[in-house]
């Protein structure tokens, strides 16, 4: 048996790493993330339809990044959830989802997984992970205040002020894809109408597809349907850099929605930085700069709006809970 000191010195070349999650609305995404940011190891599988499912779905894939985690030589610190819908994080429960996770409610993840995996875990909005990432280590790092827009299935959000994340009285700031643009507008998937989410998300994106297709107008000027794929918004992205024109003006109405939102969210809390985050913030950025230099306030025009740099801004802030709790700094 190893002494004490051998042992001592075997804990620390170990490399401080978490187990991060991101639970989506598509996509169930397990990684390992060191303490430096870098993700060594991350698998992906669809998000199953079942509550049971998703969780057992998780736990076999947690499991199998620790095994991954033995071979290399990373030491798990912890579990951070970066998971949709309104999250208590004191204790570890998703209250509430919109249908993007339909039936998504009163779920505990902190209590079957750390019993499972004997490991402390952490939950949170996957809009509030968004921003911890981008402050850990991304363009947030070193700005004391800071709005987050995370675009996915739906639209999420996380406010930085004064160098702390703000959840709210219930744990319900930063919905920012439910910041009203229209007084009318399409149906959201939170059952209002008008909301920003209901224009710009994944989920808005691949209902105008789907329109475009039943019209027989979305597969044209030579762009097929290879294998004749479920119809998404990757599709309609696809179709507009192909010229599709009405492709693109959807498009375009999405990137002027968010535009809005984020003019009115610089008149609120005027932060002096804007982050668009996920596989739409490009198509978005201009614009939303565009729209800002015309229509904020002039006081709150000084304000930088950027496109993440961060491959996976959720799957990092669910990490970063973990590294900064166990290595006893301050969230």
């Amino acid at each position: 048996m190893p002494d004490s000191k051998s042992m001592d010195i075997d804990h620390i070349l170990e490399i401080q790493s978490a187990l991060a999650v991101d639970l989506g609305g598509t996509h169930l995404r397990v990684a390992i993330v060191t303490n430096s940011g870098k993700i060594v190891y991350k698998t992906s599988k669809p998000t199953p339809d079942g509550n049971d499912e998703k969780l057992r779905e998780l736990l076999n894939m947690l499991q199998e990044a620790c095994c991954e985690a033995v071979d290399l030589n990373c030491r798990i610190l912890g579990v951070g959830i970066s998971t949709g819908g309104r999250v208590n994080p004191r204790a570890g429960i998703v209250m509430h989802s919109t249908k993007a996770l339909d039936g998504w409610n009163e779920i505990d993840l902190r209590s079957p997984i750390s019993a499972k995996m004997h490991l402390p875990v952490w939950v949170d909005n996957d809009g509030n992970c968004a921003a911890l990432g981008e402050r850990k280590f991304g363009c947030g790092v070193n700005i004391e205040d800071f709005i987050t827009i995370a675009t996915g299935t739906g639209i999420g959000g996380g406010i930085i002020l004064d160098n702390k994340l703000i959840h709210g009285n219930n744990f319900c700031a930063a919905e920012l894809g439910h910041i009203k643009v229209s007084l009318d507008g399409p149906k959201c998937l939170c059952g209002s109408t008008g909301c920003a989410e209901a224009y710009s998300s994944g989920a808005a994106l691949q209902r105008e597809a789907v329109k475009l297709n039943e019209a027989g107008e979305l597969f044209i000027n030579g762009y097929k349907n290879e294998g004749n794929q479920q119809i998404s918004a990757k599709h309609l992205m696809e179709a507009a850099e192909h010229g599709n024109q009405k492709a693109q003006a959807v498009i375009d109405l999405a990137a002027k929605a968010m535009g809005y939102a984020v003019t009115s969210m610089l008149h609120v809390l005027n932060p002096s930085l804007v982050i668009l985050c996920g596989i739409f913030a490009p198509l978005y950025v201009n614009e939303v700069r565009r729209m800002v230099d015309e229509d904020a306030l002039r006081s709150a025009r000084n304000v930088q709006i950027r496109a993440s740099e961060l491959v996976e801004p959720a799957l990092l802030g669910a990490a970063s809970i973990v590294l900064e709790y166990a290595t006893r700094r301050t969230y």
